[in-house]
């Protein structure tokens, strides 16, 4: 046997002998010390809260040392990524893949924004429009590398409904009013009908409110609010926002009139009704030429774009080729005069005429300009936070927030639609090479060059073919109602959230929805906090682990602790859940105080008991030399004997002081009136826990109303002589109680560090 061989079986069977030789013991571990001791022991710091002046000296000193030219340089490149971007430039590694990013990005952007401006219900034109003034202010304020601003889909449908609102009374006013200037007014003139300056008028008021409020909110740092809105809810909101979307798109597609009529709740539904009613009166041209513009675009971009993406380098600009071959087919066919399609007519060439918002107009749109600002920041800051991930970089939502606000206040002068990310044109923008901010510029030039020279051309272009671009765009966002389905599998909560948006979404106006649906989800969470997990911990002292008896079977018993665990914060909502779980768990006030009384009557029945000496540490019964003259209690009466000695008749007295049994002769015999059974409850007062332990490792927040309830809790159970005690406490709970001054005795006799230090103490 060679030398390996022979030490091998030695060392294994050393380490099973030392395994089982070395068990850890809980005393060589842990010292059973509570909180103060531990503090004690330790050396914890005791520094005192800083006074209001402290802090305020403190603030200002740290004001003055951020006054010095590297904190401004630091400051500037935060609020400027463009500057680092642009130093840190590869020039020779990454132009290529940014122009060529911006290139196909752009040749997609040209007739989505068409489209999104006509579901806007305003001059197709404001679509492009919002692909290059708003892009290139993001281009000096934003931090993401990937995301392609501009006009979207929700963005346009929110200011659509916003127009509809402002539109009862535009009629009686001059279109005049409309406008900053009379210049513009007369300058628009010529371009728009005065029926469309009032549309742009209201476009750029709550386009220019919506990015005011998005800076207000950046100033305050709340970008986090975007955090609130859980991906259940977005996943809702896209759902129906696409069911609507693709429906509007549908009539335009089928060459039916507008939807006349009702507005307010139900007005999808009722929209759907008149489409129906009025299917009738559809063009068939017009059908015909969305069928085969739909199949071509779902047809190129699922079977070759897709499925061939690693040996395309650049997707085929499917949207674009569609528009240049319709609108030729219309220009040489006349489709307008021989069959009656609709086309755009008239397509203003130039940049426009810088337009003031109406004061009187945003003063009527506040809360539709407001979740307008929530729903362009809560895509682009979900997109962008999407993007970083995936290419490890950081991304600043306060920053992102800033950057879309810039943009849509900037943009509003120039007549664009709030700009938002588009996420068909973002995944583009990544899947084509995209590597930083530069593609913004090319795909921003590319739409000004179109504006100038392309767009023109496009007078003939079918409206039904730009309806067929946004209708199959929105297919993207339908892959949300299959996470509906996942969701019931995973969770049913998220699932509630998704189900009530997306119905509420559909059921009510857009604007009302977001508010709705994330007011819901709040609700939901708190609902669900109020149910929280609580269950009873037993030890393995083997391991030194807590594991939950009710999932496990290895665990030792101990009959002088029970360990309860609650997993969510206490609080003034919680606190009921939280008293009903720790007394199911372990024993109630109020069965203390009836077993009390219980013991009570059974002492004033009793004949001839011996003297029970009651500690307070074990309530434990012993016989006291009883007398031998004394005659013994019979085994029937009460179901307990004397020679058991395992009732109490005094179960709980003051200070555990000892108490003589009198006899009685008025009371011999059973226990009458019901309380035959009264032995067995005093029995159960024995057997009642003598340490109660809340494991409070799951407890992240404590408020006042909580902390008043543990001191009462704590009193209330030392009243019978059991100790109720917290361990695993996190710093932000022991320093709330420290500031409750019913929970002094509580902090310095029954916290403690570990619930392992608790179950060295009660052994001890």
């Amino acid at each position: 046997m060679s030398e390996e061989q022979r030490v091998e079986p030695m060392i294994a069977g050393g380490i099973d002998a030392s395994a089982s030789a070395e068990k850890r013991s809980i005393r060589s571990v842990y010292h059973g010390l509570n909180l103060a001791e531990h503090d004690e022991r330790y050396g914890r710091s005791t520094t005192r809260d800083a006074t209001a002046s402290t802090k305020y000296r403190k603030f200002l000193r740290r004001s003055a040392s951020q006054c010095t030219a590297s904190a401004f340089k630091r400051w500037l490149l935060r609020r400027l990524p463009v500057v680092d971007a642009l130093r840190t430039y590869r020039l020779k590694a990454w132009i290529v893949s940014d122009i060529v990013a911006g290139l196909s990005v752009a040749v997609v952007t040209v007739p989505q924004c068409l489209g999104f401006a006509k579901l806007a219900n305003v001059p197709a034109i404001l679509g492009l429009y919002s692909s290059f003034f708003p892009v290139l202010v993001y281009f000096v304020f934003g931090s993401s590398r990937h995301v392609s601003i501009g006009s979207m889909a929700f963005c346009s449908l929110m200011v659509a409904e916003t127009i509809r609102k402002q539109g009862l009374g535009l009629d009686t006013m001059p279109a005049s009013n409309y406008n900053g200037t009379n210049d513009t007014t007369e300058a628009s003139d010529s371009m728009f009908t005065p029926e469309e300056i009032r549309k742009i008028s209201v476009v750029v008021s709550v386009s220019f409110l919506a990015g005011a409020f998005q800076i207000l909110m950046s100033v305050f740092r709340l970008g986090i609010l975007v955090s609130f809105m859980s991906e259940a809810f977005v996943s809702g909101y896209m759902a129906a926002g696409a069911i609507r979307i693709m429906t509007i798109q549908i009539r335009n597609m089928f060459g039916l009139p507008p939807i006349s009529g009702y507005s307010g709740p139900g007005e999808y539904f009722y929209g759907v009704f008149f489409m129906l009613r009025s299917l009738p009166n559809a063009n068939l041209f017009e059908v015909l030429i969305s069928v085969l513009s739909v199949v071509t675009l779902a047809v190129v971009k699922t079977c070759v774009n897709e499925r061939f993406a690693r040996r395309i380098k650049v997707p085929i600009p499917i949207d674009f080729i569609v528009v240049i071959i319709f609108t030729t087919a219309s220009h040489f066919c006349q489709f307008e005069e021989k069959f009656g399609v609709e086309i755009l007519k008239t397509v203003p060439k130039g940049i426009p005429a810088v337009t003031v918002p109406s004061i009187g107009i945003m003063s009527s749109c506040v809360y539709d300009a407001f979740m307008l600002a929530i729903v362009a920041y809560t895509t682009l800051g979900i997109m962008a936070k999407l993007l970083s991930q995936r290419h490890n970089y950081p991304v600043d939502n306060d920053q992102e927030l800033l950057a879309n606000g810039l943009s849509a206040l900037g943009g509003a002068f120039f007549c664009s639609i709030a700009p938002s990310a588009s996420p068909p044109r973002t995944l583009l923008m990544e899947s084509s090479g995209g590597r930083t901010q530069v593609a913004y510029v090319v795909g921003g030039l590319f739409s000004l060059l179109s504006v100038l020279v392309v767009v023109p051309m496009f007078r003939s272009l079918p409206i039904c073919v730009l309806s067929s671009v946004v209708f199959v765009d929105s297919l993207t966002l339908l892959p949300n109602m299959a996470a509906g389905i996942g969701y019931w599998r995973t969770n049913r909560y998220d699932f509630a959230v998704f189900a009530f948006t997306a119905a509420v979404s559909l059921a009510l106006p857009v604007a009302w929805a977001v508010a709705i649906g994330v007011g819901f989800s709040l609700i939901l969470v708190h609902f669900r906090m109020q149910r929280p997990d609580a269950f009873e911990l037993s030890i393995n002292e083997e391991d030194l682990i807590l594991l939950n008896r009710k999932n496990f079977s290895r665990w030792n018993p101990n009959d002088k602790i029970v360990i309860f665990r609650f997993e969510s914060p206490l609080y003034f909502a919680t606190l009921d859940v939280f008293t009903e779980r720790l007394f199911k768990s372990t024993i109630s006030l109020s069965k203390l105080s009836y077993l009390q009384t219980k013991s009570d009557r059974l002492r004033d029945r009793a004949v001839h008991l011996p003297k029970i000496i009651i500690t307070a540490a074990s309530l434990q019964s012993v016989d006291d030399e009883v007398s031998p003259s004394e005659p013994q209690v019979n085994p029937g009466e009460c179901n307990h004997s004397t020679e058991q000695n395992s009732f109490n008749v005094d179960a709980v007295c003051d200070g555990g002081a000892s108490v003589d049994t009198k006899q009685n002769d008025d009371h011999s015999g059973d226990c009458e009136n019901g309380d035959s059974d009264c032995g067995d409850e005093v029995e159960m007062l024995l057997r009642s826990p003598r340490n109660i332990v809340v494991d409070c490792s799951a407890i992240s927040f404590l408020d006042t109303s909580g902390a008043k309830t543990l001191a009462r809790l704590h009193g209330e159970y030392s009243q019978f002589n059991i100790r109720f005690l917290l361990a695993n406490c996190c710093s932000g709970f022991v320093d709330q109680l420290k500031r409750v001054d019913e929970c002094r005795n509580l902090i310095e006799e029954s916290v403690y560090p570990s619930v392992q230090d608790v179950i060295v103490s009660v052994d001890c």
